[in-house]
């Protein structure tokens, strides 16, 4: 099995003459300050990018665009950047200069429609199904080695899941012990499972286990609430170039080997 490192799709943020830019400076009825969050002046063209932000929060700006004019040296890009710092980190900002579009190596035409794709954000929400409780039995189940000799495989694993509705029971596939293992997960942890692919993730200690001492490392939580068996909901914000980076290099191939062994792959949980 080879394995690549991924590189990250995030680009460094190179310190610039507009770093220190962070925010509009504006109070709170709309009035800009004369000297506040990096900026100083241009209280009317700040209020008016303050307006800016409002309707880009209030989602009444989209497929519209700002055109900042104005001799070199009077705010433009600072302004834009404040307009990318008020609205926070989960919005794409993607700044450029000139020397980046010229290359003997990339056309000028996929430079920028590569910015444009990392300047537009998609927000994807995921409801997963997943198990959750604190672990009150975990049982490797033990069966002869299939190739031969004395030593001994395991074949599934038992584990129940309690919360403060009822338990469960749950016969897992030994890949997802191994995941246990590492994870040094034991009897009294709260961890969840996805049911879809089986990813585990210890959350803590039960706080039924915390004592009177307070020289431990371990984090205690309480007891989750509701069903074992539940749905819970993942917000991912990504860029276009992001998915464009994702599918340029899938994970499971596409071929007729591939989709056969995706068939043919066991399922990872089962209630008993």
């Amino acid at each position: 099995m080879r394995i690549e490192e991924v590189k990250s799709t995030t680009r460094n943020q190179r310190v610039s003459a507009h770093s220190h830019v962070r925010g509009l400076g504006l109070k709170e009825d709309g009035t800009a300050l004369p000297s506040a969050a990096g900026l100083v002046g241009q209280c009317q063209a700040r209020e008016a990018a303050g307006y800016i932000v409002d309707l880009i929060r209030s989602k009444k700006m989209s497929g519209r665009a700002v055109l900042f004019a104005g001799p070199p040296g009077t705010g433009k890009t600072a302004i834009a950047m404040a307009i990318a710092q008020e609205l926070g980190t989960k919005v794409p900002f993607c700044p450029m200069v000139g020397s980046e579009v010229y290359s003997s190596e990339v056309k000028k035409t996929e430079v920028l429609m590569e910015n444009f794709r990392r300047a537009i954000g998609l927000r994807i929400r995921e409801v997963k199904e997943v198990y959750e409780g604190e672990v009150i039995e975990l049982t490797p189940v033990h069966t002869e080695n299939p190739m031969g000799g004395y030593g001994k495989t395991i074949s599934e694993v038992i584990i129940g899941l309690k919360t403060a509705k009822g338990t469960k029971q749950l016969k897992l596939d030994p890949s997802i012990y191994e995941t246990l293992q590492r994870e040094r997960v034991e009897t009294g942890d709260v961890i969840y499972i996805e049911a879809n692919s089986g990813a585990v993730k210890r959350q803590g200690r039960s706080d039924a286990y915390a004592t009177e001492f307070d020289l431990e490392a371990e984090e205690y939580v309480a007891l989750p609430k509701g069903d074992v068996h539940k749905k819970k909901e993942v917000i991912q914000d990504v860029s276009l170039h992001d998915l464009d980076i994702a599918n340029a290099q899938p994970q499971g191939g596409q071929g007729a080997l591939s989709m056969m062994a995706q068939l043919m792959k066991p399922r990872k949980t089962e209630i008993t």
